[in-house]
């Protein structure tokens, strides 16, 4: 893993990274990284990201295809209920 070295670092901005690792039990190393990280992150993540080619809107409407079998069986009939009442068995007893 390659190495950092910061000279000339100043004092003030030193001291307040040894405070964030010791709230967040880190080594100093450690929290500099988390710090860099969540500036840069977004920045570096945007330039090392492929770009998608700016391919032109689909102009016309694209139909499905009519080849799509239709799956095995027999085709399921509706059947129409009247007025459902549930009678007493059909509810579960409270204990």
């Amino acid at each position: 893993m390659p190495t950092l070295i910061i000279e000339n670092m100043p004092q003030p901005l030193f001291e307040q990274i040894q405070r964030l690792a010791k709230l967040r039990r880190q080594a100093p190393a450690e929290t500099a990284i988390d710090v860099l990280e969540g500036a840069l992150g977004p920045a570096v993540s945007k330039l090392t990201e492929a770009r998608l080619p700016q391919e032109p809107l689909a102009t016309e409407e694209i139909c499905a295809p009519c080849t799509i079998p239709r799956p095995p069986g027999q085709p399921a009939k509706p059947v129409e209920i009247a007025d459902y009442v549930p009678r007493p068995h059909d509810v579960p007893a409270e204990d």
